[in-house]
């Protein structure tokens, strides 16, 4: 680093508790909208809007493909873009409005008398939403390492922006819990023969959706207008082409690595999480239930975060990601077995939640690390690159476990008007909430026994990086 900056790192004051909480508060959004989708989009599509599993299925790929070419393309044009308000934060100005207009329009159930109509106002409302979420999220991530030159504070920052994440998800699943027991409470207990498309259900969902867009809005901005970019670590940077982006990226074997500890990592619990609705509704037969569990699933995520951030501070990061996984697998494992007893759900609930939230957190926890290590190699920090392509992998596990599992739902004889379903399709349901996500967390742990970075040397990498500075 030149003598300027290293001058600043030395001179500059502690970023001020506002700033890190209008940072943080720009996480929410993407942290809300996931978890819900996560959740309920599937759900929404077949229960709700009542679309064939074939056009779901369709709408969803699509949108996996779109990413792929979406997440690599905004990171690009953030290493390029130089304006009088920063590198990224014009990003969020720009997006922050019509990502909320789009959520809305993604929830909203219209009135078309043709089912191909209806396929194509999602597939654009679908892949309308999944750009703006690119457009905010991307250089969102990318702007933590832009707050400071300070890797002090840079740590408190990500801190700040983890915690907030997962009140996020709590945040999200409460929205849409309180609108349920509002407008959808007995809504699966009426359901005699076949479903109707105007229901309380509709309702419920949309109003979730008008609340959580004015949330969107009111999170973004907060960011844009509190953050304060540091203005000399952009300029610094050079330019390069996206083959060039590409290959420095993927030719970092510690960053292939642990993009590939957070794909399968997040497809296991995507898998869990993107039929565990149709699982408790039809499986356990505790339908109205289901809000109540996703939110307790929530806050048992919060209670016990402090708990990992504890354990990877005495053992490390890669130690406590071991330990969450073996935590994770029996959970899954029982769905095939608590059918018979119902109520279980509430304790196993408890164990997953529990593991999920390190899944949640650590794979974010674990990227400055590779980031530090890479721009020791290359002498040039393209934070905005690495974070591309790991929203990337995020977003592509949630679109990847809906699509498979609803096209499989089409071979099992689901049926989205009927209030019951088949043997074939609950014996599905069974299936895809534990057996794929035990088959991912194994090839997880492959994956993180071959990850570079244990603990001691992150610490070495650290002081690496602080002697440059």
């Amino acid at each position: 680093m030149p003598d300027d900056l290293a001058t600043k790192v030395k001179d500059e004051k502690r970023l001020p508790l506002w700033r890190k909480l209008g940072y943080a508060m720009g996480s929410m959004p993407y942290a809300m909208c996931n978890t819900v989708i996560g959740f309920y989009f599937t759900y929404f599509l077949l229960e709700a809007a009542l679309m064939d599993a074939t056009y779901v299925l369709v709408i969803i790929l699509l949108g996996r493909v779109w990413d792929a070419i979406s997440d690599p393309l905004c990171g690009y044009f953030c290493s390029r873009t130089k304006t009088r308000f920063g590198q990224f934060r014009p990003w969020l100005l720009i997006s922050a409005v019509p990502a909320a207009l789009v959520y809305f329009g993604l929830w909203f159930v219209p009135n078309f008398s043709s089912s191909a109509l209806t396929f194509i106002y999602y597939l654009i409302m679908y892949l309308l939403f999944q750009t703006m979420l690119t457009c905010v999220h991307v250089p969102y991530t990318a702007l933590t390492m832009h707050m400071s030159y300070s890797q002090k504070e840079i740590d408190s920052v990500t801190f700040y922006r983890v915690a907030f994440e997962t009140i996020a998800t709590l945040l999200g699943v409460t929205v849409y819990t309180i609108s349920y027991a509002i407008f959808a409470h007995e809504s699966s207990e009426d359901c005699t023969g076949t479903k109707t498309k105007d229901s309380n259900l509709v309702k419920a969902f949309r109003y979730h959706a008008l609340f959580m867009s004015v949330l969107i809005v009111i999170m973004i901005l907060t960011t844009f207008f509190t953050v304060k970019e540091q203005k000399e670590m952009t300029d610094k940077k050079t330019k390069i082409s996206l083959r060039e982006a590409m290959k420095e990226t993927w030719c970092f074997k510690p960053y292939r690595e642990l993009f590939c500890i957070e794909l399968f990592s997040w497809l296991a619990v995507q898998f869990g999480q993107g039929n565990l609705a149709f699982y408790i509704q039809y499986n356990l037969d505790l339908g109205n239930e289901l809000p109540y569990f996703v939110f307790y699933l929530m806050v048992v995520n919060i209670i016990v975060l402090p708990l990992w951030q504890l354990t990877l501070q005495k053992f490390g990061k890669k130690t406590a990601f071991h330990v969450a996984a073996w935590f994770l697998l029996p959970s899954y494992l029982s769905f095939l077995f608590i059918d018979y007893y119902p109520h279980l759900i509430w304790i196993v609930g408890f164990i997953q939640g529990s593991g999920a939230s390190a899944i949640y957190m650590l794979p974010w926890s674990m990227i400055p690390d590779v980031v530090d290590y890479a721009s020791l190699h290359s002498g040039i920090r393209r934070e905005e690159l690495y974070y591309s392509f790991f929203v990337f992998g995020n977003k592509f596990s949630s679109g990847i476990t809906l699509g498979l599992s609803t096209g499989i739902y089409k071979l099992a004889n689901y049926n989205q008007l009927s209030c019951e379903q088949p043997w074939t399709a609950t014996l599905l349901f069974k299936l895809l909430v534990s057996t794929p996500t035990v088959l991912f967390i194994l090839v997880t742990l492959v994956f993180l026994w071959r990850y570079p970075i244990t603990e001691m040397k992150r610490i070495e990498i650290k002081e690496k990086i602080l002697s440059l500075r």
